[in-house]
């Protein structure tokens, strides 16, 4: 009687359990969902926080002290319980409202409300295309601005939502932008990726053909980017006359060589007079660690500590393909230069005619990227600068654009410094070419339900079962 007894008391007892279990599931669920609706609470755990936005983009919404309107032309639902990607486009752009009060997120179905895009007749707008404004300031996004593709262009490899949206958001907010003309007419690279980080961080781009146009004197900073020829004496007596200013200097010219090309007299001889010289063949360097996949990839070192603000030992910045560079002298003639990126004691440079590295080619000694600054003493000390980088490749493409090397935060840094640009955000893609998964929010949902609340019941069936037939026997 007395076993008996007991098995009613312990059968009761874990029944009661297993129920209690299944309601503090259920309220736990509950709970959550209203503190997420109304306090915004939401974890992100992703590897590189793909549904967050960073500190840099929350930080600068904090200072935010202007109304703007974010409009997503789709139904808010299509776009929650969408794929993978535009899910994560929503989540991102869910972050900017909940962490500024200057924020207004709106979603309009176009398709449902036809008639909406009569009110921008100066816009081209499509499903999926997001609007920013404030006062009389807009700015379009289209959905695919908003993500890197393979070479396929076929597959999404990158998330540049939050880059996109900051950037934009800083654009329709600034007053005004620093100005970059991109110089061209010698069968230049389009430096893409390059221009595209100076947009995102506020910088205005501009372009002028040195062979048919003049320069534009509101431009704070010119790029020549890898030209395959050599420049004209005319177009290098605009470009010297565009640093001069008339004496008021304040401009700044960045260089980016392509060792391919070999030899370049005219421009050559314009860097010498500035302090600069520009080797040929290819940098390179001897020890493993200190190259990435092959040893014409050296990581540089930072030699100049000024411009390379914030950068750790963690931040390698690749100089890919690089022209060995090197100053002339340290000071003449008004003109002071500097060592802004070199290569470690075992970094050499090879010749174009060379097919073998040998070890005598190591002399320890070769630099990447370097700069002279000319001073004009009047009433006041005005500057103009021209930077030398060796290497085009390390500024363009995924080198730049990318997450696992530090190319496109320094060269920004330099950008920013020599500019005097105090509103740049670094804010890099996020990889999505490795998803950790693929469910959209409402399959999400199901799931957790299914396992928070539909896997206690099934245990406290089969609590009950076993329950019933120990008490039958």
């Amino acid at each position: 009687m007395d076993r008996k007894k007991n098995r009613w008391k312990y059968g009761i007892w874990s029944a009661f359990v297993t129920i209690l279990g299944v309601l503090l599931a259920v309220i736990l669920v509950w709970v959550a969902e209203r503190a997420t609706e109304r306090f915004g609470l939401k974890f992100d755990l992703t590897a590189n926080d793909r549904y967050a936005i960073s500190e840099q983009s929350v930080s600068w919404l904090k200072k935010l002290d202007q109304d703007v309107k974010i409009t997503v032309l789709v139904n808010e639902e299509d776009m929650a319980t969408g794929s993978y990607y535009i899910v994560q486009a929503y989540q991102n752009l869910l972050e900017y409202e909940r962490n500024s009060d200057r924020i207004t997120l709106e979603f309009v179905d176009i398709t449902e409300n036809p008639t909406f895009v009569s009110k921008y007749p100066d816009l081209e707008l499509g499903a999926y295309d997001i609007i920013l404004e404030s006062g009389e300031q807009k700015e379009v996004l289209s959905f695919q601005d908003l993500y890197d593709y393979d070479t396929t262009g076929s597959s999404i490899t990158a998330s540049r939502v939050e880059q996109k949206v900051t950037g934009a958001l800083m654009s329709v907010t600034s007053q005004e932008k620093t100005r970059i003309m991109v110089l061209d007419g010698y069968q230049d690279t389009e430096p893409s990726s390059l221009t595209t980080l100076l947009e995102g961080n506020q910088y205005e781009i501009i372009r002028r053909s040195l062979l048919t146009e003049e320069l534009d004197d509101n431009a704070s900073a010119a790029i020549l980017f890898a030209p395959q020829n050599d420049l004209e004496e005319d177009s290098i007596r605009k470009i010297s006359a565009w640093l001069d200013n008339d004496g008021k200097q304040g401009r700044n010219l960045f260089v980016f060589l392509d060792p391919n090309t070999g030899t370049l007299l005219n421009l050559e001889a314009f860097l010498e007079e500035w302090g600069l010289n520009a080797e040929e063949g290819y940098a390179f360097e001897a020890r493993s660690g200190l190259y990435y996949n092959q040893i014409y990839y050296p990581v540089a070192q930072y030699a100049e500590k000024n411009f390379a603000t914030g950068m750790s030992e963690k931040d390698i910045t690749v100089l890919a393909l690089c022209r060995p560079v090197d100053v002339l002298f340290e000071e003449k003639d008004g003109y002071e230069t500097q060592v802004l990126l070199d290569f470690s004691e075992s970094s050499g440079k090879v010749t174009l005619d060379q097919e073998k590295v040998t070890e005598d080619m190591i002399t320890g000694d070769v630099k990447g990227m370097v700069k002279s600054a000319h001073h004009f003493y009047g009433s006041e000390v005005t500057t103009s600068n021209v930077v030398l980088s060796g290497s085009s490749l390390a500024f363009n493409g995924t080198l730049v654009s990318g997450t696992t090397f530090a190319n496109g935060r320094y060269i920004l840094g330099v950008f920013d410094q020599l500019t005097g640009n105090e509103t740049s955000l670094h804010i890099p893609e996020k990889d999505l070419s490795a998803a950790n998964h693929t469910m959209t929010a409402a399959r999400t949902t199901t799931y957790s339900w299914m396992f928070l609340a539909g896997l206690p019941a099934v245990i406290l069936v089969a609590g009950v079962v076993i329950w019933l037939r120990r008490r039958h026997r």
